[in-house]
C-alpha cells in the first residue's frame, strides 16, 4: 500500500488502521516484522507480484489481495503462522 493520504481509498485506510492497531497490541509482531507501505501500481511491484488490487497485504511469500480488507483476527493468525514457520 502507498502511505500517502491523497492516494489511498477508504479500504486501504481501514487496512492500514487494522495493521497499526494489531502491531501496537502484539509485541511479537513489533519485534519481528517490519511494515512498509508500497505503491501497488509501481513498475517494481508489478514486476515482482503482478497486477494487484489495493488494499493488498504482502507478508514474505504470502499475498492477501482481491481488494478485501482482511479481518484483524485472520490477519493476526496468518502473521503468527508466517512468523512461526520462518523462525523470525
Amino acid at each position: 500500500m502507498l502511505k500517502s493520504e491523497e492516494n489511498y481509498c477508504a479500504k486501504c485506510c481501514k487496512t492500514m488502521n487494522i495493521i497499526d492497531r494489531m502491531f501496537a497490541s502484539i509485541a511479537e509482531f513489533r519485534e519481528k516484522i517490519e511494515v512498509s507501505y508500497e505503491d501497488v501500481y509501481s513498475d517494481d511491484t508489478k514486476k515482482k507480484y503482478g497486477d494487484l488490487i489495493p488494499p493488498t497485504v504482502i507478508m514474505e511469500d504470502h499475498v492477501l489481495v482481491d481488494g478485501h480488507v482482511p479481518i484483524m483476527k485472520k490477519l493476526a493468525r496468518d502473521l503468527f503462522k508466517i512468523v512461526e514457520s520462518s523462525h523470525l
